[in-house]
């Protein structure tokens, strides 16, 4: 593969990547979304940690050119709100009577 070269690690994150993901690399510390990874989304935890790991290794080839490029502390992050879109999209219409018992059967 080409994922030695700062282009060849761009093309495989682009690769990796999914207009409808949920996942995105970002610091932890800042909350910065680092190049190349910034902008990218991700379908699942595997791809956007893959992502990440090949971020580190971008970002430590340029920093070998230029020692200002600032470090992060890369992680795994899951866009907002997408746990409750999940959940909509997985709802079951709600029954009282199957939560709820009734007071004068208890009784």
């Amino acid at each position: 593969m080409h994922d030695s070269t700062l282009t060849g690690i761009r093309d495989r994150i682009e690769a990796l990547a999914s207009a409808d993901g949920r996942y995105y690399v970002a610091c932890a510390r800042t909350g910065d979304h680092p190049v190349p990874a910034a902008g990218y989304r991700f379908p699942d935890r595997a791809a956007a940690r893959t992502a990440a790991h090949l971020t580190r290794r971008y970002r430590a080839t340029l920093r070998r050119y230029d020692p200002q490029v600032p470090p992060y502390d890369l992680t795994v992050c899951q866009r907002p709100g997408a746990v409750i879109d999940a959940c909509r999209a997985n709802r079951q219409p709600w029954n009282r009577s199957e939560t709820a018992s009734d007071p004068a059967a208890d009784g």
